[in-house]
C-alpha cells in the first residue's frame, strides 16, 4: 500500500484553493522522515505560514536544505488547484456551497489523479492534517468510493487524519501547498522564487489543475451533477437543514 500525505493552502477563501503532498511506499517515506529532520537543524518542525518569508535570507537556507529531499527518497509529488469562482455560481447561497468547498473538489482531485496513475492492483491511503469542518465530508467521500483491484480490495483503502505536529511527514506537503499557491498568484513573487527548491520534481508530478479550461468545464459538469443528486442540499442556507 502506498501513502500520500496531504495538506491544503487557503481552503477556506474565495479564489483558489490549493491542496498537495507527496506520495510514496513505507521505505521512501522512511528515509524522507529521517532526512528531514536533519534538514531542520535546530528546528523541530516546519510551518510555512508561521514563517516571516518577508526576511528571505533568514529562511532560504532551510528551504533550499528541505526542498530536494522528498524528491530525492524517491516520492512522488501530486496536487489539484481549483479557483472557486469558476463554478461557485451554480450554488451560490445554497446549502451545497459549503459541501463543495475548494478543499474537497481538491481531495476528489487528488483521488482521482491516484486512481489513474497507480496500477490497477495498488492500494492508497490519505493522511491529512486534522480538519475538522472537512473532515466528515472527506469521509463520507471515502465511503462511497467504490473503486477495487481486480482482487476487490478497496483502492482508496483508508483516509486518517492527524495533528500538524504529530509528525513531520505532513511537512513537505505543507511547503509544496504553499509553494504552490505563491505560484498561481505571482510566479515571479519573491515568496515564490523563495519556496522554488521543492517544485524541482526529479520525476513528472500527479496533478489536476481545475483551472484548466478544459478541466474547467468537467468541474462545472461534475458540480451540477452532484446539485441533481442531491436537491435537498440546492435549499438556501438560511433554512436550517444542516442545522
Amino acid at each position: 500500500m502506498l501513502t500520500a500525505y496531504l495538506d491544503e493552502c487557503d481552503h477556506d477563501k474565495k479564489d483558489f484553493a490549493v491542496v498537495a503532498g507527496f506520495v510514496g511506499n513505507s521505505e521512501q517515506w522512511e528515509i524522507c522522515d529521517g532526512e528531514w529532520r536533519i534538514g531542520l537543524g535546530k528546528r523541530q518542525h516546519l510551518h510555512m505560514n508561521k514563517l516571516r518569508l518577508r526576511n528571505a535570507k533568514r529562511y532560504s537556507s532551510l528551504l533550499n536544505r528541505l526542498g530536494p529531499i522528498p524528491h530525492s527518497s524517491g516520492l512522488t509529488a501530486v496536487f489539484s488547484a481549483v479557483k472557486v469562482a469558476d463554478y461557485e455560481d451554480l450554488l451560490d447561497g445554497t446549502r451545497m456551497q459549503k459541501v463543495m468547498k475548494g478543499y474537497l473538489i481538491c481531495i476528489l482531485g487528488i483521488v482521482n489523479v491516484l486512481m489513474q496513475e497507480l496500477r490497477p492492483d495498488e492500494t492508497f491511503r490519505l493522511v491529512l492534517e486534522n480538519q475538522l469542518e472537512y473532515a466528515n465530508g472527506v469521509i463520507q467521500t471515502h465511503l462511497g468510493s467504490l473503486d477495487t483491484t481486480p482482487d476487490g480490495r478497496k483502492r482508496w483503502a483508508s483516509v486518517e487524519f492527524v495533528h500538524k505536529d504529530d509528525t513531520v511527514l505532513t511537512e513537505p506537503a505543507d511547503f509544496l501547498a504553499y509553494a504552490l499557491m505563491q505560484q498561481v498568484r505571482d510566479p515571479h513573487s519573491a515568496r515564490a522564487k523563495l519556496c522554488s527548491p521543492i517544485l524541482q520534481n526529479t520525476r513528472p508530478a500527479w496533478g489536476r489543475d481545475h483551472r484548466d479550461e478544459r478541466n474547467k468545464e468537467s468541474l462545472r459538469t461534475f458540480v451540477a451533477q452532484m446539485a441533481q443528486k442531491h436537491p435537498d442540499l440546492m435549499c438556501p442556507k438560511d433554512l436550517g437543514v444542516l442545522g
